[in-house]
């Protein structure tokens, strides 16, 4: 089994990660990474402590890469992603445990990735279980760069085909959103974009490490360098920095080349397969914990400022305590009402996991819109930094602002400012953002709750009581 320290060595591997205009020599230890590493490094190494949940006992490996045969499967690695995003309290969206659901989705049917063209489903299996074996982190960037379509002058390149060689695949361009790319070990590329007949060139899927050479990450600005794990608690242990991902001439090994110009693959290896549902269930089990940790905030500091008797801030926390208990309540129904499909995976109930997702679009800033509500100026008022409470003539003044027996300076200090990382700084902006484009645009993701909605039986029921009169009585 993977631990902590094996995955920290790993990062020490010349990949080429820009950030503040510098490239850096080892993520691992650069203070734009290192908090995310720490907690990453946590992860693996309570995987490792015997009988963990992140474990499955048949496999001995990390029971987020599961294939779901049994119903046994299904239940070990719900609570394996249970743990994992109690373990990061679901502030790490794309870690080890979401693209390792893709993987396993597309295994289940590797023939979908056999074309007149290509044979590449023995790729497919044969990745998926050396990055299981492994324990791998493998991130994902599955949308293209945003660009104008009307502007000529546009030099915007999304990752292409470049050539097909004996080894491999050549290609350029690029991808945004790599999300966690520079500490993950790989990244997964492809279009979540339904592609034209005529773009084949983009119709790829593949996974690259991230040191491969010729690919540049160009990481957003860092929020973890925004004070101390005091000041900034949730920036300093989970700001896990997204990045565009640029391709110069990159070599592939068609051991990892799922799909390479065929863009019926493409557009077929999400649904087509049980990936996008078994992937997507880490997605909202992660919400669900995210939301629980928002609403823990919110009721701790209704309590901070006596106001827990007050009817209309009940009334608030309780649409926070709503909104979260709702999410749970889809999560456990997508899980247990998930059914096998023809290829013998378990997947979860799709009418349950989208209203879910689609949801998620609103939710989660309404969470932190009304924790912000609840804080009110409490987050604001507070002292600079960690130094200011070390300060003996600025802690005595902190005294006649805050000072109480029942909640010490420090501990308000400690508290506000968690808060201000969930509804304020950078970090809590980026991830509003985050969620509301999780899985797509709020379009997208309400076309696809709306399809695997049962309205058949919902017209059925209207239209056998439509059916029990008529206008001659009652």
């Amino acid at each position: 089994m993977r631990t902590g320290s094996d995955y920290r060595t790993s990062l020490d591997d010349g990949r080429a990660v820009h950030v503040d205009g510098e490239l850096v020599a080892n993520v691992a230890e650069h203070p734009a990474f290192a908090g995310v590493v720490d907690t990453m490094a946590g992860v693996y190494d309570a995987a490792c402590v015997p009988g963990s949940p992140l474990v499955d006992p048949e496999t001995g490996r990390l029971a987020i890469f599961t294939m779901p045969r049994t119903r046994e499967q299904h239940e070990r690695r719900k609570v394996a992603l249970d743990e994992w995003s109690r373990l990061t309290h679901g502030f790490i969206g794309r870690g080890p445990d979401h693209v390792s659901g893709l993987l396993a989705g597309f295994a289940s049917r590797p023939e979908l990735f056999d074309t007149a063209t290509h044979r590449l489903g023995k790729h497919v299996v044969g990745y998926h279980d050396s990055a299981a074996a492994a324990g791998l982190w493998i991130t994902n960037s599955i949308v293209p760069p945003q660009q104008n379509p009307h502007d000529p002058t546009s030099r915007v390149t999304p990752v292409r085909l470049v050539e097909e060689t004996e080894e491999g695949i050549v290609v350029d361009g690029a991808q945004m959103l790599g999300t966690g790319a520079a500490v993950a070990d790989a990244i997964f590329v492809t279009s979540v974009r339904p592609l034209a007949p005529h773009e084949s060139e983009r119709a790829l899927s593949f996974v690259v490490p991230i040191a491969t050479s010729g690919l540049r990450l160009l990481c957003r600005r860092p929020y973890a360098t925004a004070g101390s794990s005091f000041d900034y608690p949730l920036s300093a242990r989970y700001d896990e920095t997204d990045a565009m991902v640029v391709f110069d001439r990159v070599l592939v090994p068609w051991s990892s080349v799922f799909a390479a110009g065929d863009v019926g693959v493409i557009n077929s290896q999400f649904f087509g397969t049980a990936a996008h549902q078994i992937g997507n269930l880490q997605s909202i089990v992660r919400l669900t914990a995210k939301l629980r940790f928002v609403t823990g905030v919110a009721s701790l500091v209704v309590k901070a400022n006596g106001r827990e008797s007050d009817l209309a801030i009940k009334g608030q926390l309780a649409e926070i305590a709503t909104i979260q208990t709702v999410s749970e309540a889809l999560t456990e129904a997508a899980h247990a009402r998930a059914e096998v499909d023809e290829y013998g995976l378990w997947r979860p109930a799709g009418k349950y996991l989208y209203a879910a997702l689609g949801m998620q679009t609103e939710v989660y800033p309404r969470a932190v819109r009304l924790l912000g509500e609840l804080a009110g100026g409490g987050v604001i008022q507070v002292p600079a930094s960690l130094a200011d409470l070390d300060d003996p003539v600025q802690a005595a003044a902190m005294e006649v602002v805050m000072g109480s027996d029942l909640l010490p300076v420090r501990e308000r200090v400690k508290l506000f400012k968690l808060a201000w990382d969930v509804v304020g700084s950078e970090f809590a902006g980026r991830h509003v953002q985050y969620e509301r484009f999780y899985s797509g645009s709020a379009a997208v993701v309400r076309g696809q709750a709306h399809r695997f909605y049962p309205f058949d039986e919902v017209e059925e029921l209207v239209g056998g009581f439509l059916a029990s009169y008529d206008g001659a009585g009652a």
